[in-house]
């Protein structure tokens, strides 16, 4: 299994545009956005991806708005997500990250716009940091490739 994984793009249009060019020659079985996308016209900039898994985060405005996007391009777009046996989620809650890294190999989350992974409980946590670079001036994002991840700056 081979997929992207990026979060917090906080409507940084040309960050996600930069993004989507670095990303375009990567051949993935699906993407993953761990979170504040934040708005309909930030999420229309990802409609070139066909297969994208999308956490709400925190700084999500039009949820409706946001979902109505998500359906019509066949996204799934939720708070916590399984996909393919991952879990895919925004915050940094301690008692709902111990619980997704009881069940689940690999955690998604983002929020923290650091970079990083890290062992929790059973299950690694993988924050591929953040696409805007607004707090940490890197903007960054993961390959998951048959269980070895790679932090990407772009």
């Amino acid at each position: 299994m081979r997929f992207i994984a990026f979060s917090d793009s906080h409507d940084n249009v040309q960050a996600i545009r930069d993004l989507l060019q670095e990303i375009s020659r990567e051949k993935v079985d699906f993407y993953v956005h761990a979170g504040d996308v934040i708005s309909p016209f930030a999420l229309k900039e990802f409609l070139e991806l066909d297969s994208l898994y999308l956490a709400f985060g925190n700084n999500d405005g039009d949820r409706q708005k946001l979902m109505e996007i998500a359906v019509s391009k066949g996204w799934v777009f939720g708070d916590v997500l399984r996909v393919e046996g991952i879990a895919v989620y925004h915050g940094t809650s301690q008692e709902v990250l111990r619980a997704l890294s009881s069940r689940f190999e690999l955690v998604v989350c983002g929020h923290t716009h650091r970079a990083e992974v890290r062992k929790e409980g059973r299950a690694r946590l993988l924050n591929p940091g953040e696409v805007c670079g607004y707090l940490t001036g890197r903007r960054t994002y993961a390959i998951y490739e048959d269980g070895e991840i790679s932090i990407v700056e772009f």
